[in-house]
């Protein structure tokens, strides 16, 4: 089953599965594949890529500009296929597949989960610290560090693509900075503190090291 776009014939994919909607995405540009539910029929689904040709047309020639790599993004551990669609409100995850409507929606998407989750499991983890000081947490992309820990300004920043890796590692970071306000350096007193919370670190600390 072929149709036009862009003066391009282009085979459509259709992949049926327990979906409540019909999600589109190029494997290439001349390729698009269509996950939609069991009960649609093909002549629905041409019917849809009808209505849809201008925005079809749009996520091809991204397809033609992107690599392979540039579809792909790390969340939370997890790899997953980014696929854009115009008529999505809001941003889900099925599989290995992340729906947005497009970048920007979901960056903002991002954003605002980092932010939250960031805060739930800062204040989730100090509530088993002892006599540290209240501080501020702020979140940043920092390019050579996972997290910093201020003790005079009483400030903990850690770096926004830690979104991108496991909670197990996260949480490490977390522990390593909170521990700063026990000891500024890394002497051994530092790292038993550090082992008293988190026992594996060392193993977590050298895949933190490798990806940095």
């Amino acid at each position: 089953m072929t149709v036009e776009i862009n003066g391009i014939d282009v085979n459509v994919v259709i992949e049926k599965k327990k979906n409540k909607n019909m999600y589109f995405r190029f494997l290439d540009a001349t390729t698009l594949q269509v996950t939609c539910p069991f009960l649609m029929t093909n002549s629905f689904v041409i019917s849809s890529i009808n209505k849809n040709i201008r925005a079809l047309s749009k996520m091809q020639k991204r397809a033609e500009e992107n690599s392979e790599s540039d579809e792909y993004f790390c969340f939370q551990g997890k790899r997953y296929i980014r696929v854009f669609d115009e008529s999505l409100n809001k941003v889900t995850f099925d599989q290995d597949f992340v729906y947005a409507k497009d970048e920007k929606s979901l960056d903002r998407f991002i954003k605002k989960y980092t932010k939250e989750y960031f805060e739930l499991e800062v204040n989730y983890i100090k509530e088993y610290f002892h006599d540290i000081p209240e501080f501020k947490l702020r979140i940043r992309k920092m390019k050579t560090r996972w997290g910093v820990c201020n003790r005079t300004d009483k400030v903990v920043t850690l770096n926004s693509e830690l979104i991108k890796r496991t909670k197990e590692e996260l949480d490490y970071v977390i522990i390593h900075e909170l521990c700063h306000f026990y000891e500024g350096n890394h002497s051994n007193r530092f790292w038993a503190h550090v082992s008293r919370y988190c026992p594996n670190y060392k193993i977590i600390r050298k895949t933190m090291k490798e990806a940095i």
